[in-house]
């Protein structure tokens, strides 16, 4: 099985001027936790994820696991006010300018092994050579196919 055959076509994006209160905004509507970036000719040029944007607000030591050793963390003020200056940014700023992307015709197989390796976000994007969005498939797209499959041997 391709990951064209199991993708899901109908992707909401985010394009880099946009300001990421406003994106954050409609993934919390959408209920997702990351937006492919895309440019004016729909090409993949980043993605911006609740992960992404986490990971920018908070203090260096702590997400390098320095955490233990500090003799103090910052209080929810102080987080608070990073999380408004980093959402007041254009996106662009702030995505993550490397994203999983996958060809259509790559394996169900090589797509899950490509997302344990890339271990950042539990998405792929499917693009074509041109770096345009086709799809993207999440970590449960494989495992609802596999499900399936299984469930298709057992009847057989």
């Amino acid at each position: 099985m391709h990951a064209e055959q199991f993708m899901n076509a109908q992707v909401h994006v985010a394009h880099a001027d946009e300001l990421v209160r406003d994106v954050l905004a409609r993934m919390r509507v959408e209920h997702l936790r990351m937006l492919p970036v895309l440019d004016d000719d729909h090409r993949i040029v980043g993605v911006l994820s609740t992960f992404t944007v986490m990971e920018k607000i908070m203090p260096r030591y702590i997400v390098d696991g320095d955490l233990a050793s500090a003799s103090y963390a910052p209080d929810i003020g102080v987080l608070s006010a990073h999380y408004h200056e980093i959402a007041a940014k254009p996106v662009g700023e702030v995505m993550d300018e490397h994203p999983l992307m996958v060809r259509p015709e790559d394996s169900l197989f090589s797509v899950a092994a490509a997302l344990i390796q890339y271990g950042k976000h539990e998405f792929a994007l499917v693009a074509d050579q041109n770096a345009r969005l086709l799809g993207i498939i999440a970590a449960g797209d494989i495992l609802n196919v596999l499900s399936d499959a299984s469930g298709e041997a057992r009847d057989a």
